[in-house]
């Protein structure tokens, strides 16, 4: 039945029945929450709608399930430009270019804003409906844009150095919609007439009030896009005395995590943090600085104790065993990793997704 009703919504996009694919899929959020596709196709059809609201809340989904979804880029560029924030457009387009360098629509759109960036002509672009060609899918660029691209090189150039850099990642932050599905978990009347249980052992004791709590800050916590915060809570939750009916909701909310990303990464956990309480923290993602040791390689990947705070070579705040697959290890340098926290036994180790080698100041 799921899959029968994602196979009708491509088509009636295909065919442009926008809104009569929204009514079929927004009834389906439970069934496809892990769907890329699913908001993928909500979220263009709201912007093709006129539903700017709609469009942004699925759409962030849609990048927060495959954020290099090239589809989802352009759809979240060309609501930017609706909303006035071409320096978001901007961000986009030269994401979509970092990893498809030829890619042909980003290039355009860039020539595009570079014509009509101030605005006054990104105002007229949305009041004739122009900015509907830089939708992707299924209207492609009028011919007379395309010259423009020869400027791109410069644009993307000047943007890149722009240092207006860490106030735009602010901006994303501080723009990112609302998860429907995050609300959409609630806790009935019972579980919360009865929110934790007596007798057991427990690593944390919380009163009635307190896992009640613990509950709804985890939800304001996805709301805000603050993860690690979220994740805090509802391990607190599951090694409590908080209800069985609780935890299984926490569990539910825990599938919404998203994946970490250097810029977007909020609530960052100190070692020292997480070497006292390891379970706490267990899938919270880190950004933290130092040098790599001891590599060796390990069932596909590669294998080293990350030194914490050790990338000046003057203080060292903890040892991390660690792991990565698909990427080198620089050893001797200064590095900054990203990483998942895995806890287990009363330790924990990192499950690192990125390696970044840190530039010495002059």
């Amino acid at each position: 039945m799921s899959r029968t009703a994602l196979d009708r919504a491509e088509r009636l996009y295909r065919a442009g029945r926008y809104a009569e694919l929204v009514s079929l899929l927004e009834p389906q959020l439970p069934v496809y929450r892990e769907s890329q596709r699913f908001y993928y196709l909500l979220g263009a059809s709201c912007l093709r709608a006129g539903d700017p609201g709609g469009a942004l809340t699925y759409l962030k989904r849609a990048e927060q399930l495959a954020p290099s979804h090239r589809d989802t880029m352009l759809a979240l560029a060309a609501l930017s430009l609706r909303r006035g924030e071409s320096e978001k457009a901007i961000d986009y387009y030269l994401r979509i270019l970092e990893e498809r360098p030829g890619d042909r629509r980003a290039r355009a759109c860039l020539a595009i804003l570079r014509e009509h960036g101030g605005a006054e002509g990104l105002a007229k672009l949305v009041e004739t409906g122009k900015v509907e060609r830089l939708y992707p899918g299924r209207k492609a660029l009028p011919r007379f844009f395309l010259p423009f691209a020869v400027g791109l090189a410069f644009a993307a150039a000047l943007w890149l150095a722009w240092p207006l850099g860490a106030s735009l990642v602010e901006d994303l932050a501080r723009h990112r919609a609302a998860r429907p599905e995050v609300a959409a978990i609630s806790l009935s009347r019972a579980e919360r007439d009865a929110p934790v249980v007596s007798g057991g052992s427990f690593r944390y004791v919380l009163t009635e009030k307190q896992a009640l709590a613990s509950f709804e800050r985890a939800k304001d916590y996805f709301q805000a896009y603050r993860d690690n915060s979220a994740l805090i809570e509802i391990n607190r939750l599951l090694g409590s005395n908080a209800s069985a009916g609780i935890k299984d909701k926490a569990r539910s909310l825990r599938a919404f995590v998203g994946k970490p990303d250097f810029r977007t990464i909020k609530d960052v956990p100190a070692y020292s943090e997480v070497q006292a309480d390891p379970g706490l923290y267990d899938g919270c993602s880190v950004s933290w600085k130092g040098m790599a040791a001891n590599v060796r390689a390990d069932s596909g990947g590669l294998a080293f104790d990350f030194l914490v705070g050790y990338q000046g070579k003057k203080r060292l705040d903890g040892i991390a065993p660690s792991r990565i697959e698909g990427a080198e290890v620089p050893v001797d340098r200064a590095l900054e990793i990203l990483a998942t926290i895995r806890a287990g036994g009363g330790a924990f180790s990192l499950d690192c997704e990125a390696i970044h080698e840190l530039i010495a100041a002059p």
